[in-house]
């Protein structure tokens, strides 16, 4: 006589209550892993800061060819209170300052170097090369920044001692950077010791308007 299943017919039999308890204990798989950000571009990124106006007439570049101009004779040397390339931001901020108070009249204010790109013979020079690409940080890092770390500063110059009085007898100084070693001596700057001073504005900036 055939015997009959004592089970269900046509199939597997049902997990029970202990295996699918033992199934929710175990460990779960994770979530499948993000796929790679795509990579930035950093030139093109540099490029598209660097193109953005400041104020009308002035971009970012031209801000970092002017610290360029003012500070490439400029070489951090032991003792310096900071590196001269947060020096160099504190120009970038001073400039920014100027441009966004008095439009195209800046340089009637407050002028500066004019923004010249050097040559590429110029930017085989070791030490140029890196005055330059330190100037062209610093005016996109001030820019992009959202601290002005000399509070308003409108000017800036070059001393050869680390005298704080005011400048011209009415800008209350704001910031003193240095000493750093300086490769250009002639003219009224014999020093080859340097520090970089940024400057408030005076009574009557401060009653003038931004533009």
């Amino acid at each position: 006589m055939a015997q009959h299943a004592s089970g269900p017919q046509g199939g597997a039999s049902k997990p029970s209550w202990l295996d699918r308890a033992v199934d929710i204990l175990k460990p779960q798989p994770g979530p499948p892993p993000k796929p790679p950000a795509p990579r930035v571009d950093q030139g093109a990124w540099r490029e598209s800061v660097e193109q953005t106006h400041v104020a009308p007439g002035l971009t970012v570049r031209d801000v970092g060819l002017s610290v360029f101009g003012e500070t490439r004779s400029l070489r951090d040397r032991p003792g310096s209170n900071e590196p001269i390339s947060v020096a160099r931001q504190k120009v970038a901020h001073a400039i920014i300052n100027g441009a966004e108070k008095w439009g195209a009249d800046r340089m009637k204010h407050a002028s500066t170097a004019l923004p010249i790109e050097p040559s590429e013979k110029q930017k085989r020079d070791p030490a140029t090369h890196a005055a330059y690409e330190s100037s062209m940080k610093a005016a996109r890092e001030a820019y992009l920044s959202g601290h002005d770390p000399t509070n308003g500063a409108l000017h800036f110059n070059i001393r050869a001692t680390p005298e704080r009085s005011n400048w011209k007898g009415r800008h209350p100084i704001s910031t003193q950077s240095g000493p750093y070693n300086n490769s250009f001596v002639a003219g009224d700057f014999p020093s080859h010791t340097a520090w970089l001073n940024t400057y408030l504005p005076d009574e009557n900036e401060k009653r003038t308007h931004k533009r």
